[in-house]
């Protein structure tokens, strides 16, 4: 959903080529190994692991891309993810107050590419440069926001993004939810000639409002495939062939990323009455399926 600083583009827009709105199979994996995990066991307030995780900063500006390329309202900040001390790591939006003329004050010294003092303070995430997968299961048990204009993601790209730019580096988008659809989840792909508006993707329906409990959302991949899975459903497989004459980008390394974005293009305009929402993120899992799959620790 979001990128890095090395990204010139952003993720999905809103639409889907392909859609996958039903839930007929179960996950296919037959013998899972355990490879990485983060648990966010840390106490109350600590910060997630510097071994794993990248702090992305700003609103896309830095890295040339104003708004992410996506138009959202958030400045990403690194007070804005910390561990509840219950065994998950939270990232907090939060409304700012923009005094008269917009200028930036102590308050909020954040300064947003649309002019005036940031509307809204996020985080973002990433492992690029520390851990790096191939193949297998990724999955993660998170807990989504509520408000319309919440866009939370837990997605993936290219590790060779600095020399490849997106979306040549590709892009698997794991999960992407909006706060005005809070029973849907989208899960898609973006590569070259089938990114942003052309990505190709599914959707399902959930059973319960995404932000009244967890849900376990993941992806089952290997070469020239990838299944997205919502509870162990597979909602929806992309197969090499599906992407036709275009390049499939996919059978390469790829690292992880989450983040809380506010507004933008996905989710559209921001509830004027909503003042925060949070993205709890129980843990992140990744396994081998049948011995294929692998981590690369930097």
């Amino acid at each position: 959903m979001k990128f890095s600083k090395y990204v010139g583009a952003t993720l999905a827009i809103s639409a889907i080529l392909t859609l996958g709105v039903h839930m007929t199979e179960t996950s296919a994996a037959t013998k899972k190994t355990l490879l990485w995990s983060e648990e966010f066991n840390s106490k109350a307030g600590a910060s997630v692991s510097s071994a794993n995780w990248n702090f992305d900063i700003g609103d896309g500006t830095e890295a040339g891309i104003p708004g992410w390329g996506n138009s959202e309202r958030e400045y990403y900040i690194k007070e804005a993810i910390k561990q509840d001390g219950k065994g998950s790591a939270v990232i907090t939006a939060k409304r700012m107050k923009v005094p008269a003329g917009g200028q930036i004050s102590k308050d909020n010294p954040y300064l947003c590419y649309y002019g005036t003092a940031c509307e809204w303070t996020s985080g973002k995430v990433t492992t690029l440069g520390k851990v790096g997968f191939q193949y297998g299961r990724m999955e993660a048990r998170i807990k989504m926001p509520k408000g319309v204009g919440m866009w939370p993601a837990f997605w993936m790209l290219g590790s060779d993004i600095k020399t490849n730019s997106w979306p040549a580096c590709g892009e698997i988008d794991i999960i992407e939810a909006k706060g005005a659809s809070p029973k849907t989840a989208w899960g898609t792909a973006h590569g070259p000639g089938y990114s942003g508006g052309e990505a190709i993707g599914g959707l399902t329906a959930m059973k319960t409002f995404n932000y009244s409990g967890f849900n376990t959302y993941a992806i089952e991949w290997k070469a020239d495939q990838i299944k997205w899975l919502l509870n162990d459903n597979v909602y929806f497989t992309l197969n090499k062939k599906d992407v036709g004459a275009n390049d499939w980008v996919f059978n390469k390394e790829f690292y992880l990323i989450m983040n809380l974005a506010v507004g933008g293009q996905f989710t559209g305009e921001v509830d004027p009455d909503l003042k925060s929402g949070a993205m709890s993120i129980d843990w992140v899992r990744y396994y081998s399926i049948d011995g294929v799959g692998k981590v690369t620790r930097y």
